[in-house]
């Protein structure tokens, strides 16, 4: 199946889901965005380093009208609520009613609506499914109201409403992903400067192979804002603003925690990596790719400490897989999936080993999207 026809039939379903739950109502705008995978660059975007991401053929779809009501509802699988009110109150609707407040603080006139979604990115495994959520719906809330914003300031609402109207304390990766990645490519993200550039994808017979382990990953929970605060603990004793300053000499030298130490030699080696990554899907270089990949996960597990024992099983292997260049968990860790760079024809293979390994965990292959900015330009201007 298609991009396009996948994006269309998870829409239609979040619009059969609103209906299903609010009845006959007034038209509704939809939207798709997609998830994200990192390739190499995990745990940096909150440091200024450098990510080497992509968006994927999965995401999620937003159905969104206007309320006859004036309250606000909220449709999502099997649950639903109505609420008066779209600020955060702890509940499946938060991520999806977010936009509105994000959008108002911003100055737009967004009237109390009604939200449907549909999806076929997994929930909590690492691949961005709250990025996906905020940013489908701020898109479809923008075609209801026929209002357009740039890509960057798209960014910067989705950012704010999963940070700021969430209090989840994410860097700009998830968001940057899901709207500016390239059509056929990935996205190679200085999250110092905030600029990105192209690398497209070389090889018409190498898959991305995820497997969600079946356990969710920590983002805004405790672990992953104490990673956070040790990181940026170590970046202020050295003074220094961004990763890519770092140099092991200051590091050693600077006498810091042993944990701050371990998680600052993190963020420089990833951050470097990542660099590396581009450099190697640049030049269609398969092992290489794969060997940075590995090393990302290995960083994760000794230096940054967010990996649990599922998910280095998953990584082993799919390593183990003759076809397989390297493996490593995606997202936040503390749970969720792993995704392998793997040949084609030794997908399946790969699939199985890593499905075994963790007690029969949903494996499916993913392949690169185009971000938002390129699938709505009625929305997304220049």
């Amino acid at each position: 199946m298609s991009i396009g026809d996948s994006k269309d039939l998870t829409a239609a379903a979040a619009l059969r889901l609103l209906q299903d739950a609010g009845g006959a109502g007034s038209a509704a705008a939809t939207a798709w965005a997609p998830g994200r995978c990192t390739v190499v660059g995990e745990h940096v975007d909150y440091a200024g380093g450098l990510v080497l991401c992509l968006a994927v053929d999965r995401g999620i779809a937003a159905a969104v009208r206007r309320s006859e009501a004036g309250g606000y509802l909220a449709a999502s699988g099997d649950a639903v609520t109505r609420r008066p009110g779209a600020e955060a109150v702890g509940d499946f609707a938060d991520r999806m009613l977010a936009p509105v407040v994000a959008l108002r603080d911003r100055g737009f006139s967004v009237p109390p609506v009604e939200v449907g979604v549909g999806a076929t990115l997994p929930a909590g495994v690492g691949l961005a499914s709250s990025a996906a959520v905020i940013v489908a719906t701020t898109t479809a809330i923008l075609r209801l109201i026929a209002a357009t914003m740039t890509a960057g300031d798209l960014a910067a609402v989705a950012l704010s409403a999963e940070r700021d109207v969430l209090g989840i304390p994410c860097g700009p990766l998830d968001q940057r992903a899901v709207i500016d990645s390239p059509d056929g490519g990935a996205l190679l993200l200085d999250c110092r400067t905030g600029q990105g550039s192209s690398v497209p994808w070389p090889w018409a017979d190498v898959v991305l192979v995820c497997c969600d382990t079946g356990t969710h990953h920590d983002v805004g929970g405790a672990e992953y804002r104490r990673r956070r605060a040790e990181t940026e603990v170590g970046l202020a004793a050295l003074h220094v603003t961004s990763c890519q300053e770092l140099r092991e000499p200051a590091i050693a030298a600077a006498h810091l925690d042993a944990t701050v130490t371990r998680r600052l030699r993190h963020v420089m080696g990833e951050s470097a990596r990542a660099a590396k990554a581009a450099h190697a899907m640049q030049q269609a270089d398969f092992g290489e790719l794969g060997r940075l990949m590995s090393a990302s996960h290995r960083s994760l597990r000794n230096l940054h400490e967010v990996s649990t024992p599922a998910l280095d099983a998953v990584v082993g292997a799919a390593e183990a897989v003759p076809g397989c260049a390297g493996a490593r968990l995606v997202g936040a860790g503390f749970g969720g999936a792993v995704v392998a760079l793997v040949t084609r024809d030794a997908a399946d293979s790969c699939r199985e080993a890593m499905s075994a390994a963790c007690a029969g965990g949903k494996t499916f292959e993913l392949r690169p999207s185009p971000g938002v900015a390129a699938l709505a330009p009625d929305v997304v201007r220049g």
